[in-house]
């Protein structure tokens, strides 16, 4: 039976709830003729509310609970990836405000959306059940669909909702199935249940097993589920990109620690570094000759989900510690990247050129501000240091090298090495080309500058000290 206790242990997911139910409300309370007010009043409201929601994370870091007849856990691993996830759409929302402008698409419904999206991500964090997890996998997901095809008015963004839509909806078919597997075997769909249980290695057992699995590896974008992600992704608004492929790929990957866990899935290391090889391999090679920024960041995406599988081999303390600290560093990097390409975006007059190298070409000297921050995300995202994404890296591979997988962090160095040359190249049409074509003078982004900005400290902040983020890490197991 569900009491006040329950409510009082979980005010980050009701904080976030009561915010995307509000947000809908002041849409529709101002009149037509004060939108620029009410947008404005929901941009605050919610970095109000995001604010809240980590300040009253911090007060269940030390929680143990399962709360709701048995359906929602609070304990340091998920107090941790939640503070993590709202601190991504901290920062999206942030980037947002002069984008939504610039495009003509600044509606209160699109905070909303990324509230109940945020909803459904803390949701498969702290699901102690899989009917949690395909709640919160689904409400996340209708969001995503939505937000994808947000520009209503451009062919490109409908198709990559379509197409996410319609490969999201498929996959979801697998989800089910692979829960219903499970729950025929075991009798029940909680994990606290099945834990105890302690089931056998049945046929049918492990083909559901492998059904969710395979729904994961759709959502963390995963060889061979990978093909919908560059779609999707040059076609979305660009802050939605970037809040999908990094704070979506985090709720992805922090339902699957839980997986691996409860499910005692340390059996399976040879399948899991198939995929993340294979992963790690087709993102690094395929990048290597796009001409579209979004969609080399995109296969630049699916490899880094080949580069935090490889955590995946063992689930120990320090496996899920190297995941944590790599999703960590990863949201700041791949946003802050995201943020940046938005801001060129505003510069870019011509159409077509939007988002391509060639757009890019003369940065440095145009917008030199721009260029240093984004130099600093694609440096972190190609694992040089000081930047966090070089520990993300170090320490992801260092788990795979004590499993004894001394192999598969030997190609995941060289694949990633791979990875630098699409990195340096961008960097090399920055700094070493004449700007082309024309771009806007004016550029109203103070609020990405800010979202940029704090992302660069955090990744050099880390990469200098990455006990600032370990200390709390440690504390999970």
């Amino acid at each position: 039976m569900i009491n006040y206790l329950d409510f009082a242990n979980s005010v980050p997911l009701l904080i976030i709830a009561a915010a995307g139910l509000i947000i809908m409300l002041l849409e529709t309370i101002f009149p037509k003729g004060k939108k620029n007010a009410s947008e404005t009043a929901i941009f605050y409201f919610s970095i109000a509310a995001l604010a809240a929601t980590v300040a009253y994370s911090f007060m269940d870091i030390t929680k143990n609970l399962i709360l709701y007849n048995q359906f929602i856990r609070v304990n340091t691993l998920t107090t941790v990836i939640n503070i993590v996830m709202v601190a991504g759409i901290f920062l999206t929302v942030l980037s947002s405000k002069s984008y939504l402008e610039q495009e003509k698409i600044n509606h209160g419904e699109y905070y909303s959306l990324l509230f109940f999206s945020l909803l459904g991500m803390m949701l498969m964090n702290q699901a102690n059940d899989l009917i949690i997890v395909f709640v919160g996998l689904e409400l996340m997901s209708i969001c995503f669909y939505v937000l994808a095809g947000f520009m209503r008015t451009r062919i490109e963004s409908n198709e990559s909702a379509i197409k996410y839509f319609l490969l999201g909806a498929f996959v979801t078919g697998f989800l089910l199935m692979g829960i219903a597997f499970i729950y025929g075997y075991t009798g029940s769909t909680n994990y606290s249940v099945i834990a105890n249980a302690h089931p056998q290695k049945d046929t049918f057992y492990l083909i559901g097993l492998t059904l969710v699995f395979i729904a994961f590896i759709f959502k963390t974008g995963a060889f061979p589920l990978q093909m919908w992600i560059p779609d999707v992704y040059q076609g979305a608004p660009t802050v939605v990109t970037g809040m999908m492929s990094s704070v979506g790929k985090t709720a992805a990957f922090a339902a699957m620690i839980s997986f691996f866990s409860i499910f005692a899935l340390n059996n399976i290391p040879i399948i899991v570094a198939i995929v993340a090889i294979l992963t790690m391999l087709y993102g690094n090679v395929v990048a290597l000759v796009q001409t579209n920024i979004k969609r080399l960041l995109a296969y630049s995406s699916i490899a880094h989900a080949g580069y935090i599988m490889v955590g995946f081999l063992g689930v120990n303390s320090f496996s899920i510690h190297a995941v944590i600290f790599y999703l960590v560093s990863y949201i700041l990097m791949q946003l802050g990247a995201f943020v940046i390409i938005a801001m060129v975006e505003e510069k870019t007059v011509d159409a077509k050129e939007r988002n391509t190298l060639e757009s890019f070409k003369g940065l440095g000297k145009a917008s030199p501000g721009l260029a240093v921050l984004l130099t600093a995300f694609l440096f972190s995202l190609a694992g040089i240091p000081p930047f966090a994404g070089f520990w993300g890296k170090y320490y992801i591979f260092l788990s795979a090298i004590q499993l004894n997988f001394v192999w598969v962090a030997i190609v995941g160095i060289l694949l990633s090495l791979v990875g630098v040359y699409y990195y340096i190249k961008v960097i090399l049409y920055m700094w070493f080309y004449e700007p082309v074509g024309e771009q806007n003078e004016s550029l109203r982004a103070d609020f990405s500058y800010t979202a940029a900005v704090i992302s660069v400290l955090g990744l050099f902040a880390f990469g200098v000290y990455p006990e600032l983020v370990l200390k709390y890490v440690r504390t999970i197991l």
